[in-house]
């Protein structure tokens, strides 16, 4: 698994590349978006395009950063999940709770519609 961090006028995307199933990987994730916090940067897009499989470790790091982000005062959105974690999410019924975009594009708009 792979973690590319981008930046944007109010917000960050960080994009997952692989499947994200590991302790180590849920870690580093928790890592990238405290840091991100600490730096005042607490709008995020999590771009899943990339990332085709999730397991409860990949599910609890989505949960961990949504609960870090919005203690912080800010806001996470899922991005370009693949069909089957898509469903996955809603067997968990994470969707109650995650934004969710069918493209990185999407998310960014919506994101920038709430800045005017």
């Amino acid at each position: 698994m792979q973690f590319n961090v981008k930046h944007d006028i109010g917000f960050s995307i960080i994009s997952l590349e692989g499947d994200f199933l590991s302790e180590g990987e849920q870690g580093e994730l928790r890592k990238k978006v405290c840091a991100l916090v600490d730096r005042g940067k607490t709008r995020l897009i999590i771009d899943l395009t990339d990332s085709k499989h999730i397991n409860s470790c990949g599910l609890g790091a989505l949960v961990c950063a949504y609960t870090t982000l919005r203690r912080a005062g800010g806001d996470l959105k899922l991005a370009g999940a693949s069909r089957s974690v898509e469903e996955l999410l809603k067997i968990t019924q994470l969707t109650k709770i995650f934004e969710i975009s069918p493209t990185v594009e999407q998310a960014i708009a919506e994101y920038r519609s709430q800045m005017h």
